[in-house]
């Protein structure tokens, strides 16, 4: 219904904001990782929406850019996971961190978001993995370079990049790859194996 809310930033609190457009105040809830990125109160700031209705309530839910909420979108259609643990999700992982650790079936990284046990971590794995876009693993790089190795080999370097590890070692991880031809997320997970190992 709302695609997205511009307006004046009047109040922010932990979990949540205010926005006021022509006189109303709009109570949004986000994200905690959005917290560092919002300007001072008073300014003028846009937030892409989600409408959240059911019988007993009606939600909005704001994120600062489209791929937050294209992946908090992602992650609510999983069994078991609703607005408020997606948001949880977000408030610890971003979504080119959460996209990776989906397509490298990497549990461990997405129970450290609260509510989030192995179990339904594994369902998200399972759910989500093929609808991952390409775009929200590695983010907005060169379009014209993925068939190259160069341009693999940044993609992956990028990835690793975004899970914490130092550039030298993502590219060292990536050059130890004998067969280059294969498609990202999987030189994504030999990196990763080969990183452990160290």
């Amino acid at each position: 219904m709302f695609a997205y809310i511009k307006g004046t930033l009047e109040e922010v609190h932990p979990q949540k904001v205010v926005l006021e457009v022509d006189g109303i105040g709009y109570e949004i809830m986000v994200p905690e990782s959005i917290l560092p990125k919002l300007p001072e109160t008073g300014s003028q700031i846009k937030l892409y929406t989600y409408f959240n209705v059911r019988e007993d309530i009606q939600e909005l839910y704001g994120f600062y850019n489209r791929e937050e909420k294209s992946i908090f979108e992602q992650l609510i259609t999983v069994s078991g996971i609703g607005p408020k643990v997606s948001m949880a999700i977000l408030s610890v992982l971003t979504p080119a961190q959460l996209a990776l650790a989906i397509v490298t079936d990497d549990v461990k990284t997405l129970c450290n978001a609260p509510g989030v046990g192995k179990k339904t971590a594994q369902r998200m794995v399972l759910e989500l993995k093929e609808k991952i876009n390409h775009e929200e693993l590695i983010g907005q790089g060169d379009p014209d370079s993925g068939d190259s190795t160069m341009g693999r080999q940044n993609e992956v370097v990028e990835a690793l990049v975004a899970l914490g590890y130092q550039p030298q070692e993502a590219r060292q991880a990536f050059n130890a790859i004998e067969n280059k031809e294969q498609d990202v997320s999987t030189m994504i997970r030999l990196s990763l194996k080969m990183l452990d190992r160290r």
